[in-house]
């Protein structure tokens, strides 16, 4: 077992130079130094998930090439890392001064959230401002959401889009958030949901690398997204989302 040094699986086209993108979420460093496989994956767990803090303390970068089958050639142009698919290269239009979020909101969120382009609280926000960004980044609106039961909107239809399962990254910042359904069914998630009229996770299905919560019961990321709020029930730790500020794309390393 290996900890500390993150590795993932990829395959190269035959050919001329092609780029190969690798989702920062299909790194692990839970791997077996004799084989190379993971041990544990980053769905599987959280904690072998490469965060922002060990990213940003990387100091080599390795390509390893299984030649047991043959000899391997393979030419490097260069690696680089992105933020999220589709994320502004600014911080927004939320003032400076207001704005809790590390980095800019996606430009082209999932479920259709980025047709929501009016930021649609009952506070006084930045009018250029779009619903993503006022909910989930500017801090004059810390204590409101998006509307309930946005994801039920025909041009949205989350649980018509989700299949067996989903993985919900960060609307701005692209890192993992929450994974559901873990421990119970579709059924039993949807119906979490439709009771509280937002998406409502359980404990097993929080990231916990990435998700906090603060004193007022307020959850961020670990990117300062404010993501909505935690609500506990007689079943127990129960955390209630806006949609539009788990939408996101995951982050991801280019090749």
């Amino acid at each position: 077992m290996s900890r500390g040094c993150f590795k993932a699986k990829f395959q190269v086209p035959a050919g001329d130079f092609a780029e190969v993108r690798i989702p920062f979420s299909h790194f692990s460093d839970k791997w077996s130094p004799a084989t190379g496989e993971q041990t544990a994956t980053c769905s599987e767990d959280p904690s072998v998930c490469p965060s922002a803090a060990r990213l940003a303390a990387i100091k080599r970068l390795e390509v390893w090439a299984e030649g047991a089958l043959g000899k391997v050639h393979l030419e490097v142009k260069s690696i680089s890392a992105r933020g999220a698919s589709g994320a502004s290269s600014a911080l927004g239009k939320v003032p400076a001064q207001y704005n809790s979020c590390s980095s800019g909101v996606q430009s082209s969120l999932r479920y259709n959230i980025s047709s929501r382009k009016e930021p649609t609280v009952p506070v006084p926000v930045d009018p250029s401002e779009s619903l993503a960004e006022a909910v989930c980044c500017d801090k004059r609106t810390k204590v409101y959401a998006e509307p309930q039961f946005l994801y039920q909107a025909p041009d949205i239809a989350l649980f018509e889009k989700l299949g067996e399962g989903a993985t919900f990254y960060d609307s701005a910042c692209g890192v993992p958030l929450f994974r559901a359904p873990v421990n119970r069914s579709m059924a039993d998630f949807k119906a979490d949901t439709d009771e509280h009229g937002w998406p409502s996770f359980r404990l097993e299905e929080v990231v916990r690398e990435h998700v906090r919560v603060d004193k007022d019961g307020f959850v961020y990321s670990s990117c300062g997204t404010h993501l909505g709020s935690y609500l506990p029930d007689s079943k127990g730790p129960r955390y209630c989302m806006d949609l539009s500020c788990i939408a996101g794309n995951p982050s991801e390393i280019v090749v």
